[in-house]
């Protein structure tokens, strides 16, 4: 079964080929505002490299909102059209929130605007939900840490390092595809947000 996996919710662009679970080929880079652009390239050279073509594609797994509505289109534009070519292709989402805290205990955080005066949080341990997504004020964000000060702070695609955004390292997302995979739920078109 091959699998094509892509988060494009980001400022980074992820994208890897999975043949029966083992990644084939992947490619991660700071992409920041320059999904349209490099998708296409990136999952061209993916598929030469391989040596599979886009017929050959049985799943897509991909990461929704929040995040980056630009990514978010691109992703769902290029799926629904390859289920047009192909019906069989079966796609499934994941919150973004629970993608970037993966399978940890944390604070997930993602901008809802460049300012990051606002953010969507949501607070997960081992996948279990503990605080519902939702939208709040920057100024909230130490009441949250507060009541769960033991949770990694992952915000924007990235783990904070000593809740210090100036030093971050980006999250592994091929890790966490491989350990979100069976979380990801059958994408429905009728729920388009």
């Amino acid at each position: 079964m091959l699998c094509l996996l892509l988060s494009l919710t980001s400022r980074f662009i992820f994208l890897a080929l999975l043949k029966n679970g083992k990644c084939l080929e992947n490619f991660c880079q700071d992409n920041f505002q320059q999904h349209s652009e490099n998708f296409s390239l990136v999952l061209q050279r993916i598929l030469k490299k391989t040596k599979y073509s886009l017929s050959d594609i049985e799943k897509i797994y991909f990461t929704s909102l929040p995040g980056s509505q630009t990514g978010y289109r691109i992703s769902l534009a290029f799926g629904l059209t390859l289920q047009v070519l192909n019906p069989g292709v079966k796609l499934y989402s994941l919150n973004s929130l629970l993608f970037q805290a993966g399978k940890n205990q944390g604070v997930s955080l993602i901008s809802a605007n460049l300012k990051k005066t606002k953010y969507h949080v949501a607070v997960f341990q081992k996948t279990k939900c503990l605080l519902e997504p939702q939208i709040i004020e920057s100024t909230e964000l130490a009441k949250i840490q507060k009541k769960f000060p033991n949770y990694f702070i992952y915000e924007d695609f990235c783990l904070k390092a000593n809740n210090n955004s100036q030093n971050s390292q980006p999250i592994n997302f091929s890790l966490n595809f491989r350990k979100l995979l069976p979380f990801f739920q059958l994408f429905d078109p009728q729920m388009i947000e």
